[in-house]
Protein backbone atom coordinates (compact mmCIF):
# COMPACT_ATOMS: atom_id res chain seq x y z
CA UNK A 1 0.00 0.00 0.00
CA UNK A 2 2.32 2.72 -1.07
CA UNK A 3 1.83 6.04 -0.90
CA UNK A 4 3.24 9.29 -3.47
CA UNK A 5 6.19 9.93 -1.02
CA UNK A 6 7.35 5.60 -0.84
CA UNK A 7 7.03 5.64 -4.99
CA UNK A 8 8.71 9.07 -5.11
CA UNK A 9 12.05 7.76 -2.72
CA UNK A 10 12.25 4.75 -4.50
CA UNK A 11 12.34 6.25 -8.23
CA UNK A 12 15.18 8.49 -6.87
CA UNK A 13 17.31 5.67 -5.19
CA UNK A 14 16.33 3.68 -8.88
CA UNK A 15 19.92 2.83 -9.61
CA UNK A 16 20.47 1.44 -6.02
CA UNK A 17 17.96 -1.15 -6.89
CA UNK A 18 19.57 -4.79 -8.40
CA UNK A 19 17.10 -8.07 -7.77
CA UNK A 20 16.18 -10.11 -6.54
CA UNK A 21 14.13 -7.73 -4.69
CA UNK A 22 11.93 -8.51 -1.36
CA UNK A 23 9.26 -6.53 -0.01
CA UNK A 24 8.58 -6.53 3.85
CA UNK A 25 4.78 -6.06 4.23
CA UNK A 26 3.19 -6.44 1.27
CA UNK A 27 -0.38 -7.19 1.73
CA UNK A 28 -2.82 -5.13 -0.43
CA UNK A 29 -5.77 -4.05 1.44
CA UNK A 30 -9.38 -2.97 -0.29
CA UNK A 31 -8.52 0.61 0.11
CA UNK A 32 -4.66 0.37 -1.89
CA UNK A 33 -4.85 2.18 -5.52
CA UNK A 34 -1.21 1.31 -5.60
CA UNK A 35 1.23 -1.23 -4.90
CA UNK A 36 4.92 -1.82 -4.76
CA UNK A 37 5.03 -4.77 -7.01
CA UNK A 38 3.32 -3.29 -9.79
CA UNK A 39 5.31 -0.39 -9.54
CA UNK A 40 8.29 -2.33 -9.78
CA UNK A 41 7.50 -3.85 -12.66
CA UNK A 42 6.61 0.03 -14.55
CA UNK A 43 10.62 0.25 -13.17
CA UNK A 44 11.64 -2.45 -14.86
CA UNK A 45 12.30 -4.80 -12.19
CA UNK A 46 10.46 -8.34 -11.87
CA UNK A 47 12.53 -10.94 -9.97
CA UNK A 48 10.04 -9.44 -6.67
CA UNK A 49 9.01 -11.21 -3.66
CA UNK A 50 6.26 -10.45 -1.46
CA UNK A 51 6.45 -10.61 2.45
CA UNK A 52 3.74 -10.57 4.93
CA UNK A 53 2.66 -11.87 8.14
CA UNK A 54 -0.59 -12.51 6.75
CA UNK A 55 -2.07 -14.10 3.82
CA UNK A 56 -3.79 -11.95 0.83
CA UNK A 57 -2.55 -9.90 -2.33
CA UNK A 58 0.55 -9.29 -3.34
CA UNK A 59 1.32 -11.92 -0.83
CA UNK A 60 4.12 -14.35 -2.07
CA UNK A 61 5.40 -15.86 1.41
CA UNK A 62 3.62 -15.83 4.52
CA UNK A 63 6.00 -14.81 7.80
CA UNK A 64 6.95 -13.46 10.79
CA UNK A 65 9.57 -11.20 10.25
CA UNK A 66 10.56 -11.22 13.55
CA UNK A 67 10.95 -14.99 13.93
CA UNK A 68 14.85 -14.64 12.61
CA UNK A 69 14.55 -18.79 13.21
CA UNK A 70 12.00 -18.71 10.52
CA UNK A 71 12.61 -21.67 7.48
CA UNK A 72 11.98 -18.74 4.81
CA UNK A 73 14.87 -16.53 6.63
CA UNK A 74 16.71 -19.29 7.34
CA UNK A 75 16.63 -20.80 3.70
CA UNK A 76 17.17 -17.17 2.15
CA UNK A 77 20.61 -15.53 4.07
CA UNK A 78 22.23 -13.72 2.45
CA UNK A 79 19.91 -13.90 -0.78
CA UNK A 80 18.33 -10.52 -1.57
CA UNK A 81 20.45 -8.13 -3.14
CA UNK A 82 17.26 -5.15 -2.57
CA UNK A 83 15.19 -5.35 0.72
CA UNK A 84 12.33 -2.40 0.90
CA UNK A 85 10.67 -2.42 4.27
CA UNK A 86 8.17 0.51 4.39
CA UNK A 87 6.01 1.76 7.14
CA UNK A 88 6.04 -1.61 8.56
CA UNK A 89 8.19 -1.50 11.60
CA UNK A 90 5.91 0.31 13.71
CA UNK A 91 3.33 -2.35 13.69
CA UNK A 92 5.46 -5.45 14.63
CA UNK A 93 5.92 -6.16 18.38
CA UNK A 94 9.92 -5.97 18.23
CA UNK A 95 11.60 -4.05 15.25
CA UNK A 96 14.86 -4.88 16.76
CA UNK A 97 14.33 -8.92 15.81
CA UNK A 98 12.58 -7.87 12.63
CA UNK A 99 15.70 -5.50 11.95
CA UNK A 100 17.53 -8.90 12.59
CA UNK A 101 16.04 -10.97 9.92
CA UNK A 102 15.81 -8.28 7.14
CA UNK A 103 19.97 -8.28 7.85
CA UNK A 104 20.01 -11.93 7.13
CA UNK A 105 18.34 -11.68 4.11
CA UNK A 106 20.37 -9.63 2.41
CA UNK A 107 23.10 -10.19 0.35
CA UNK A 108 26.66 -8.45 0.85
CA UNK A 109 26.33 -4.98 -0.62
CA UNK A 110 22.79 -5.27 -0.62
CA UNK A 111 20.58 -2.73 -0.02
CA UNK A 112 17.61 -1.68 2.09
CA UNK A 113 15.20 0.64 1.20
CA UNK A 114 13.16 1.95 4.89
CA UNK A 115 10.91 4.59 5.87
CA UNK A 116 8.71 4.75 9.25
CA UNK A 117 6.53 6.56 10.69
CA UNK A 118 7.96 9.49 12.82
CA UNK A 119 4.68 11.54 13.27
CA UNK A 120 0.57 9.91 12.88
CA UNK A 121 -2.76 9.23 14.08
CA UNK A 122 -2.72 5.55 15.97
CA UNK A 123 -3.07 3.51 12.95
CA UNK A 124 -4.05 -0.31 14.03
CA UNK A 125 -3.06 -2.50 10.87
CA UNK A 126 -2.85 -4.93 12.73
CA UNK A 127 -1.26 -3.17 15.51
CA UNK A 128 0.36 0.09 16.56
CA UNK A 129 3.34 0.12 18.24
CA UNK A 130 5.88 2.32 17.77
CA UNK A 131 7.45 5.76 15.96
CA UNK A 132 10.57 6.30 14.72
CA UNK A 133 13.37 8.92 14.10
CA UNK A 134 16.93 8.77 11.96
CA UNK A 135 18.50 7.99 14.94
CA UNK A 136 16.42 4.81 15.51
CA UNK A 137 16.84 3.98 11.89
CA UNK A 138 20.53 3.77 12.49
CA UNK A 139 20.11 1.77 15.85
CA UNK A 140 18.28 -0.73 14.99
CA UNK A 141 20.14 -1.10 11.68
CA UNK A 142 23.08 -0.98 13.41
CA UNK A 143 25.32 -2.93 11.27
CA UNK A 144 24.58 -1.49 7.93
CA UNK A 145 26.14 1.94 6.42
CA UNK A 146 23.88 4.19 5.93
CA UNK A 147 23.65 7.20 3.18
CA UNK A 148 23.02 10.50 4.92
CA UNK A 149 23.00 12.32 1.66
CA UNK A 150 20.49 10.24 0.34
CA UNK A 151 17.82 10.62 3.97
CA UNK A 152 14.47 12.45 3.03
CA UNK A 153 11.53 13.36 5.27
CA UNK A 154 8.33 12.60 3.45
CA UNK A 155 5.37 15.44 4.52
CA UNK A 156 1.58 13.81 4.76
CA UNK A 157 1.63 11.22 1.82
CA UNK A 158 1.30 13.13 -1.18
CA UNK A 159 4.22 13.55 -3.16
CA UNK A 160 6.10 15.78 -0.82
CA UNK A 161 9.71 14.50 0.12
CA UNK A 162 12.22 17.32 1.70
CA UNK A 163 15.94 16.62 2.76
CA UNK A 164 16.31 15.24 6.14
CA UNK A 165 17.36 18.54 8.67
CA UNK A 166 16.76 19.51 12.10
CA UNK A 167 14.27 20.92 13.56
CA UNK A 168 11.93 18.47 11.76
CA UNK A 169 9.69 20.22 9.61
CA UNK A 170 6.39 22.01 12.05
CA UNK A 171 3.80 24.55 11.88
CA UNK A 172 4.88 27.37 14.63
CA UNK A 173 2.47 29.42 15.68
CA UNK A 174 4.75 32.62 14.94
CA UNK A 175 6.59 31.92 11.91
CA UNK A 176 5.57 30.71 8.53
CA UNK A 177 6.07 27.45 7.47
CA UNK A 178 8.69 26.47 4.29
CA UNK A 179 6.35 26.97 0.90
CA UNK A 180 3.71 28.84 3.24
CA UNK A 181 2.85 32.31 1.11
CA UNK A 182 2.48 35.09 3.31
CA UNK A 183 -1.13 35.09 2.97
CA UNK A 184 -1.93 32.06 4.40
CA UNK A 185 0.56 32.69 7.36
CA UNK A 186 -1.73 35.77 7.98
CA UNK A 187 -4.97 34.09 7.51
CA UNK A 188 -3.41 30.74 9.94
CA UNK A 189 -2.54 33.66 12.68
CA UNK A 190 -6.11 35.27 12.21
CA UNK A 191 -7.84 32.03 12.83
CA UNK A 192 -5.84 30.88 16.14
CA UNK A 193 -6.62 34.65 17.33
CA UNK A 194 -10.25 34.30 16.54
CA UNK A 195 -10.09 30.57 17.76
CA UNK A 196 -8.26 30.44 20.66
CA UNK A 197 -9.11 26.99 21.50
CA UNK A 198 -8.93 25.37 17.82
CA UNK A 199 -5.44 23.24 17.58
CA UNK A 200 -3.95 26.05 15.16
CA UNK A 201 -3.45 28.53 18.36
CA UNK A 202 -1.11 25.75 20.26
CA UNK A 203 2.57 27.26 19.50
CA UNK A 204 3.45 24.22 17.83
CA UNK A 205 1.87 21.36 15.63
CA UNK A 206 3.57 18.47 13.53
CA UNK A 207 2.08 17.15 9.98
CA UNK A 208 2.31 13.64 9.48
CA UNK A 209 5.78 12.83 8.98
CA UNK A 210 8.30 9.54 8.03
CA UNK A 211 11.90 9.71 7.48
CA UNK A 212 13.00 7.69 4.45
CA UNK A 213 16.72 6.00 4.66
CA UNK A 214 18.86 4.13 2.41
CA UNK A 215 21.45 1.56 3.84
CA UNK A 216 24.18 -0.82 2.31
CA UNK A 217 25.25 -4.10 4.09
CA UNK A 218 29.22 -4.22 3.89
CA UNK A 219 29.89 -6.27 7.30
CA UNK A 220 29.77 -10.02 5.98
CA UNK A 221 28.82 -10.56 9.71
CA UNK A 222 25.33 -9.68 9.53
Amino acid sequence: MPTENQIEYIKINKDHIKEPIAIIGSREYDFDQRNFIKELNIMGFSNIIGIDIKKGKGVYVVTDICDFSSSFVKNHNRYFCTIICMQMLYSVVNPFNAAKSIKSLMSKNGILIFSDIFTHRVNRIPKDYWRFTYDAHKLIFSDLSFIDAKSRIGITRINKLVDFKYPIPEVNKYYRVDGESYISYIFRRLYAKCFRTSLLSLNRLMPETSIFSIAKKINEKT
